[in-house]
């Protein structure tokens, strides 16, 4: 399913379900045709507004070019829930 995004046309070439790890994982084929590669930041945008997610749910893995074309291979996940980042300090006991 293609989908026109600021410049640039997003294409499913690979949707996996990943159930043990909670998450989607993609296979994309972005053109962007008169401009530069997409960031992460505007592939994070456009996934999220695409699934209707939020921005810190799309982890993009890579995006490959080749030199002189338009179409960019990328490898991203959709997390179906966020998680608490726990911080934890480690605390040296004495002896």
């Amino acid at each position: 399913m293609p989908c026109m995004l600021v410049s640039m046309e997003v294409l499913i070439k690979e949707d996996k379900e990943n159930v043990f790890l909670n998450r989607r994982e993609l296979k994309l084929e972005v053109k962007h045709e008169k401009s530069a590669t997409p960031s992460n930041q505007e592939l994070t945008k456009a996934l999220a507004s695409m699934f209707n997610v939020q921005e810190q749910q799309v982890l993009i893995d890579y995006i490959l070019t080749k030199k002189g074309c338009s179409i960019s291979l990328v490898k991203a996940k959709i997390l179906k829930e966020l998680k608490e980042v726990k911080s934890e300090t480690q605390t040296s006991k004495s002896v």
